[in-house]
């Protein structure tokens, strides 16, 4: 297949970065090395074995965006069989005016209600989605894929033996749940490792009066950091407040041995299994519970689930089934 990928462009593609330009990084080499022709849109300084069409990347703004993804359809959509646009809903606006099938992953499961508008007037365009709870948040969509992410299992190296310290890895903000992460740490007496981006503002009046002996900020931290950080945690807290599309931290730590504690918003109840590689909890009673039998949960059980279900092969095969079945699709339409 000829097949052409749209991405964001605020940081490259490669195997040493985080979330979204992880997984495409490994999207666009795995689909390669199945002998498939494929050209990324992405940052130019994006590690692909792809061929690269480099985005301006001086000013990233929506306009910049829109007018970037446009180029790149005038000049090269015909030479594909289909196009992947992991943009959410962006490039729909463009569909109507390209022959070739574009199909859009949806990454983010909670827009506002001017996009549930757009979205209602594309929904007979091709759709992806990174999980289940995501779909759900738009039923109307002509939904052709769920394909979860997927991870290089190779470079979270399990560990059987952790540390005695909690982990809160992410960005350090109100709505990724840190504030509850300190409570629960703080109400069992559990040393607690917080590592992230943070606000200044918010760091300082939410965050910072908290810090101690046990509770821990090490600001953000590099890939490397952040696998040791995981591989020697006895446990993950993700007290999310909000629906994620996915949550690839999830899969990092169980893929190190390392169980999780999270709030069951979003697609966590599809990448933890609840009792089996951590705990799915509703609150910092139910938290501080769960934290007294998490050496039940065997590391081991952690390490294979991910392995069943979240690898680049995985991830891979899905997309290149999805896009085989959007080509025919696509052509009896014609």
């Amino acid at each position: 297949m000829k097949i052409g990928i749209i991405t964001r462009f605020g940081k490259p593609l490669n195997d040493q970065i985080d979330g979204y330009y992880y997984r495409l990084h490994y999207l666009a080499n795995g689909l390669v090395e199945r002998g498939h022709s494929v050209t990324v849109l992405a940052h130019p300084d994006s590690d692909i074995k792809a061929k690269l069409v480099k985005a301006k990347v001086e000013k990233i703004e929506w306009e910049t965006q829109m007018a970037t993804y446009a180029n790149f359809l005038e000049k090269y959509a015909d030479q594909f069989d289909v196009i992947n646009a992991q943009t959410d809903h962006l490039c729909c606006f463009f569909s109507p005016f390209i022959k070739t099938p574009i199909i859009h992953t949806m990454i983010f499961g909670h827009f506002w209600d001017q996009v549930r508008m757009a979205l209602k007037v594309f929904k007979n365009q091709y759709f992806s989605s990174i999980s289940y709870s995501n779909k759900k948040c738009y039923p109307f969509l002509n939904w052709q894929g769920i394909i979860y992410n997927g991870l290089n299992t190779d470079q979270f190296k399990f560990n059987a033996n952790p540390k005695d310290y909690l982990l809160f890895l992410g960005r350090v903000v109100h709505e990724k749940g840190v504030e509850d992460a300190i409570q629960i740490a703080k109400e069992t007496k559990s040393k607690l490792i917080i590592a992230g981006e943070s606000t200044k503002e918010y760091f300082e009046e939410k965050i910072k009066p908290k810090l101690d002996r046990n509770i821990t900020y090490v600001g953000p931290v590099d890939f490397k950091k952040k696998i040791k950080l995981f591989r020697e945690a006895k446990a993950l807290l993700h007290p999310h407040l909000y629906a994620e599309g996915f949550g690839n931290s999830l899969i990092e730590a169980q893929a190190s041995g390392t169980p999780v504690i999270a709030y069951p918003h979003g697609s966590t109840p599809e990448v933890v299994m609840d009792k089996k590689t951590g705990f799915i909890v509703k609150n910092i009673k139910e938290a501080k519970e769960a934290l007294k039998n998490i050496d039940k949960i065997k590391r081991e059980d952690c390490r294979k689930f991910v392995e069943d279900n979240f690898t680049i092969e995985k991830m891979v095969d899905g997309y290149e089934e999805m896009f085989k079945k959007v080509i025919v699709q696509s052509k009896k339409k014609k």
